[in-house]
């Protein structure tokens, strides 16, 4: 006969492993050459430079697919808090500036772009790279970053990955 105190233990024991049992894996998300395309296609209609396509909950956060059109260099550099980047250049060309620091940095929310907090500013330093299309670069969570000149527009599409963002 279990005493009360086995019978506690065993229930905990089961609820400990039911904790950690490993989940149903995420379904992928899966986006066609045709869907970034229109997607792009409309945002460039619109004058839209960051537009999300689809996101979903992987285990550890949130990742997200986003297609950016840039027609102009920018003027500042952001900085977000805690999600990585992975740019994939589709078109055009110009001069990324990653890394470095950022003079008087202000606080901005880009939750609505799946980015959560991170800081604008004025970028000092950092490093230089020409990017072209089929050029893949990856921008870890609290790194500078930001387009210091633009041969013409640019698109590509952003990879997004961090903690679930609300």
């Amino acid at each position: 006969m279990l005493t009360l105190a086995a019978v506690a233990l065993t229930i905990g024991i089961d609820l400990l492993a039911a904790e950690q049992a490993p989940q149903a894996p995420v379904p992928a998300i899966f986006i066609s050459k045709e869907e970034h395309e229109k997607v792009l296609a409309e945002q460039i209609a619109k004058n839209v430079v960051d537009q999300p396509i689809k996101s979903g909950q992987v285990l550890g956060g949130l990742t997200s697919v986003a297609t950016l059109h840039r027609v102009k260099a920018e003027a500042s550099s952001l900085i977000h808090d805690t999600v990585t980047e992975s740019y994939y250049i589709l078109s055009g060309s110009g001069t990324l500036v990653t890394g470095g620091s950022l003079v008087g940095a202000k606080p901005i929310d880009l939750t609505r772009l799946n980015v959560g907090m991170g800081q604008q500013g004025t970028r000092q330093g950092g490093v230089s790279q020409r990017v072209k299309p089929g050029d893949v670069i990856v921008i870890p969570a609290g790194t500078p970053h930001g387009f210091s000149e633009l041969d013409r527009p640019i698109s590509y599409l952003v990879f997004r990955f961090g903690p679930t963002v609300k």
